[in-house]
């Protein structure tokens, strides 16, 4: 392995450990199981870590909107948190409870967590689902291309899409440069809620 490709690696394991420490710091996982089953999902789940986001979906057995109010309010007392929000995504395609938080590091970063909180039996596709096909789809060298063209996105606005087409792009479409996942975008289905899986 090359020392550029060492070094994208080295970012994204140092992102990892902020995002740990962020939860741990927040106490997510202890409060959501209060009411449900956390799962933390997306980019922290694979080790593929570039934004400053954190996801997490909680399946609960009996789902409250007021037990996520609870959680939102109990981690606003924290100094780093900068912003809480909530949205009810009942009204619209994803079916869930939409809440979020903004955590201020003390490196001065703002970081992003997105919580979805939704019936045990929710029925649409779910990211945990997503997980384990992922990681075993995972090679060093579509790893750091993934890692790559994340940096790429984030420092040039023009290429703009989820992480799950970028996925599909570089494992399904073999791409490798920022063009041409900009090619590939062009000709592709995105922005969609999918139950694709590599």
């Amino acid at each position: 392995m090359n020392g550029a490709g060492n070094g994208i690696l080295q970012r994204a394991a140092e992102r990892k450990k902020t995002a740990s420490g962020i939860l741990a710091d927040l106490k997510l996982i202890e409060k959501w199981q209060r009411y449900g089953r956390p799962v933390i999902v997306g980019a922290f789940s694979y080790d593929l870590v570039v934004e400053p986001d954190i996801d997490m979906e909680i399946y609960c057995p009996v789902l409250e909107m007021e037990h996520g109010f609870r959680i939102l309010s109990e981690c606003a007392r924290n100094q780093a948190v900068t912003n809480a929000q909530f949205y009810n995504g009942f009204t619209g395609p994803d079916q869930a409870y939409y809440w979020q938080l903004k955590y201020r590091t003390a490196e001065g970063a703002e970081w992003k967590i997105d919580m979805w909180s939704a019936p045990e039996d929710y029925a649409l596709p779910r990211s945990e689902h997503f997980i384990e096909p992922m990681r075993k789809a995972l090679t060093d060298e579509t790893r750091r291309a993934i890692l790559e063209l994340k940096e790429a996105r984030m420092a040039d606005a023009s290429i703009a899409c989820l992480s799950i087409d970028l996925y599909r792009a570089v494992l399904e479409g073999g791409v490798r440069t920022p063009e041409a996942l900009r090619d590939w975008l062009a000709t592709h289905p995105k922005g969609e809620l999918t139950d694709w899986k590599p």
